[in-house]
């Protein structure tokens, strides 16, 4: 029976799990790594789709807490409500037999008015415990959506460690990253490096959609 890695699409096996591996953004790299610790923080990622959002997010995430104490959230999904339960167990103290929490919120542009009112308090500074990090991310037209249509959402970013992704130089280290994955699994013994980089500028530098059209064929050889 495969297991539940070999039955994943390539993305997520081959996803980065620490920042040393982790491609096109040496900047955020190097500021995470000089951080003595992710607890105690919240952290914004705003950047297109599969340029590294959710890489980031894991990494960090990981630093922290454990995978049954790491809750993932929708930002348009989240009410005040679940915060005020979310945030009575992970403030309260660490997980039983964990290292701490971590509060992962996706599409951080649908946040609610009343979500964001309710995050400006338990973000406040000195208000995160040491045991616990939240990591927001958006996409870049998401993020401007959020503070044109919200006077309130400036003070949530300024509450946060803000990593916007970077959106130049990625074509080449994705090409080449996805050549070795594809190599590697015998989908493009025969391609090279000028097919793969024009596979990437056509996939507008998603590396996730880049290694999706390679699992589907795209650099295979026509019979």
């Amino acid at each position: 029976m495969a297991s539940v890695m070999d039955s994943a699409g390539l993305a997520e096996r081959y996803r980065p799990t620490c920042l040393g591996d982790v491609l096109g953004q040496e900047r955020i790299v190097k500021v995470l790594e000089r951080l003595p610790t992710f607890g105690g923080r919240a952290f914004w990622i705003a950047g297109p789709s599969g340029a590294g959002k959710t890489t980031l997010a894991k990494i960090i995430a990981d630093a922290i807490a454990d995978d049954f104490a790491t809750v993932e959230l929708t930002g348009r999904e989240l009410t005040s409500g679940e915060l005020n339960g979310l945030l009575e167990t992970a403030y309260r103290g660490r997980p039983l037999g964990g290292r701490g929490w971590a509060i992962v919120v996706n599409e951080a542009h649908g946040l609610s008015r009343h979500a964001v009112e309710r995050l400006l308090d338990c973000l406040d500074s000195g208000a995160i415990p040491p045991w616990v990090v939240w990591v927001f991310t958006t996409t870049l037209a998401g993020q401007d959506k959020i503070f044109d249509d919200m006077i309130d959402a400036h003070p949530l970013l300024s509450r946060c460690l803000e990593l916007p992704l970077a959106l130049r130089g990625l074509a080449e280290p994705f090409a080449r990253h996805a050549l070795n994955i594809a190599i590697a699994e015998g989908l493009g013994a025969e391609a090279d490096y000028p097919k793969v980089l024009r596979l990437v500028k056509d996939k507008r530098n998603n590396l996730r959609a880049v290694l999706s059209a390679i699992e589907a064929g795209a650099l295979l050889g026509d019979d």
